[in-house]
């Protein structure tokens, strides 16, 4: 009798695992365009696997982690927050670098692009991403910082929770929103022209924005969570990240 009930617990772990297993993944909210073909490309790959997306500002997620969100693998904004999730004891290994973000700067308004990075002077209401939570928040922050207008626009700086929130306020009520420019590369950002709706902040004004990956711990013993991992670090991901405006690492 024993041994029938083992035989029957291994015959029906080999079927949980021939259905694949769930996949929770929580990303930086700039991934968000992205994720559609990287989920579509791996699942050619694993056709049973479910990916299971949470998306957010890294200082956020990492605090869910932290406090026992059910994350298999970490996609952060930056590698800080990545390296939290290592330094804590919640990642396998430390983190590396996914893909590396941009900033630009939308508009539906009648600003004048031509003035670069100064076209945020004298508006109102400039959105962008709480720099204490959102990797691509500090980033723009440190760009005004560097172009020597920070002092003169703080005070009509409006702080969303995260980036991808940036492009909605700059399509509603903002003046101008600071957003990941992976943002322009989805399809309904295809009417916006570059220099009549957005600019990219030039690079030289900001440190480089590395994005990092970390597999957790929860992810344990679950396949799926380790290819899926091994797939964003892989040559298809990075075709696809570089088709959404990210610059990605040399093997």
């Amino acid at each position: 009798m024993k041994k029938v009930f083992k035989f029957l617990c291994v015959a029906a772990l080999l079927a949980i695992n021939a259905l694949g297993a769930e996949v929770n993944v929580y990303a930086a909210a700039n991934t968000t365009y992205a994720f559609p073909e990287l989920i579509k490309e791996f699942n050619k790959l694993h056709p049973d696997a479910k990916i299971n997306l949470t998306l957010g500002a890294s200082g956020g997620l990492v605090t869910q982690i932290q406090n026992s969100a059910p994350a298999d693998i970490f996609m952060a904004a930056d590698m800080g927050f990545a390296q939290k999730a290592y330094d804590t004891g919640f990642a396998v290994a430390a983190p590396k670098v996914y893909a590396q973000g941009a900033v630009a700067i939308f508009s539906i308004r009648d600003v004048d692009f031509k003035k670069g990075i100064e076209v945020v002077r004298g508006l109102k209401a400039i959105s962008i991403a709480n720099p204490e939570t959102a990797p691509y928040g500090k980033a723009s922050i440190e760009a005004l910082k560097n172009a020597k207008l920070y002092d003169e626009v703080e005070k009509n700086i409006v702080y969303a929770q995260k980036i991808s929130e940036t492009l909605s306020q700059a399509l509603s009520a903002s003046d101008v929103g600071f957003i990941a420019a992976s943002a322009l590369f989805s399809e309904k950002m295809a009417k916006y022209k570059e220099g009549t709706n957005y600019i990219f902040v030039p690079q030289e004004l900001y440190t480089p924005i590395d994005q990092g990956i970390v597999l957790l711990k929860h992810a344990d013993g679950n396949a799926d969570a380790k290819a899926f991992y091994e797939f964003i670090l892989g040559d298809k991901a990075k075709e696809i990240f570089k088709k959404f405006g990210y610059n990605v690492p040399a093997k």
